[in-house]
């Protein structure tokens, strides 16, 4: 299964764990430096990404998650020159709070129906067991969303989405050292249980005559079995995984196991963001050298096929 390659793809993060605006831009990767956004931007623990592709002078966007606060994600797409109502669709990664958090907000700024696609289970309550105590649970409230606006569709399989955008549905556990977060829980019938993230699913474009582009939400599933899983359902190169890779609970050994395994891909660009963690982040700047790229509130990755 395959999306409609695309001339151009334009990623740009809405929503992220950090802002710097001094950072310089290279090839494929475009920084929003002072005085060059509406208003400044801002930063916080939650994860948004608007992707944009042309293709023979058609144009199609979709928004990946929804940060965990309207306020953020409101003040970015202000500030970045996006209207809430060009928006022409919404994909949450799976139903942790800060990648929803803000659509509800969103929707209520729009004129019209968002279509959003989502796992089914994304809906069952999630909580996390910690050594201090219990955080949640937390419910995506699915009848208050539609109320604002918000047109759900559910998939677990594959599919492709508005011809250009491939949702990889139920992510297949193909490797030995990525193992389910124990602290996650989530509960079914009132009954507390481990969360295997079902329903993290990732997203792709496909850029003509380069390859995937592969963006992932927390990688709950392991960003390896992620981006193998992408390249299984598509069979194309991986071009680019940009996204939150969840590496700081893991020991050393797994995360340079990680980053081995994500460069026998021989990707072109990585750029963790969101929950990686900061000391992973480094050791991927280390193992990774000219692939990798800090992660950025307003930054944008871009790639052109080679006729573009």
């Amino acid at each position: 299964m395959k999306p409609t390659a695309v001339d151009k793809a334009k990623v740009t993060l809405l929503v992220d764990n950090y802002y710097d605006v001094l950072l310089p831009s290279t090839e494929h990767v475009v920084r929003v430096g002072p005085g060059q956004t509406k208003k400044p931007l801002m930063a916080g623990h939650g994860f948004s990404i608007f992707v944009e592709v042309w293709k023979n002078g058609e144009y199609e966007n979709i928004l990946v998650d929804a940060s965990h606060s309207h306020v953020v994600l409101l003040n970015n797409l202000e500030g970045l020159n996006i209207d809430p109502d060009t928006i022409n669709a919404a994909f949450i990664s799976h139903g942790h709070f800060d990648h929803y958090q803000g659509l509800a907000g969103l929707a209520e700024r729009r004129t019209k129906p968002l279509t959003t696609y989502i796992h089914p289970d994304a809906f069952y309550p999630k909580l996390l067991v910690t050594p201090k105590g219990k955080i949640g649970p937390w419910v995506f409230d699915k009848e208050l969303h539609e109320e604002k606006g918000i047109r759900f569709v559910e998939e677990r399989m594959p599919c492709v989405v508005n011809k250009f955008f491939i949702l990889s549905g139920e992510i297949e556990r193909t490797t030995d050292f990525e193992k389910p977060w124990p602290a996650a829980k989530i509960l079914k019938n009132e009954k507390e249980t481990q969360d295997y993230f079902i329903d993290e699913q990732a997203l792709g474009i496909l850029v003509k005559d380069k390859g995937l582009i592969v963006i992932a939400g927390c990688s709950h599933p392991g960003i390896v079995n992620i981006v193998r899983h992408m390249h299984n359902i598509t069979q194309e190169k991986i071009l680019c995984i940009v996204g939150g890779f969840h590496l700081s609970i893991l020991p050393e050994e797994i995360i340079k196991k990680t980053i081995n395994a994500l460069l026998e891909f021989e990707p072109k660009l990585i750029m963790p963001c969101h929950c990686t963690g900061f000391e992973p982040t480094v050791m991927m700047y280390e193992m990774c050298k000219d692939r990798f790229a800090v992660n950025c509130v307003g930054t944008s990755i871009v790639f052109s096929s080679n006729n573009a």
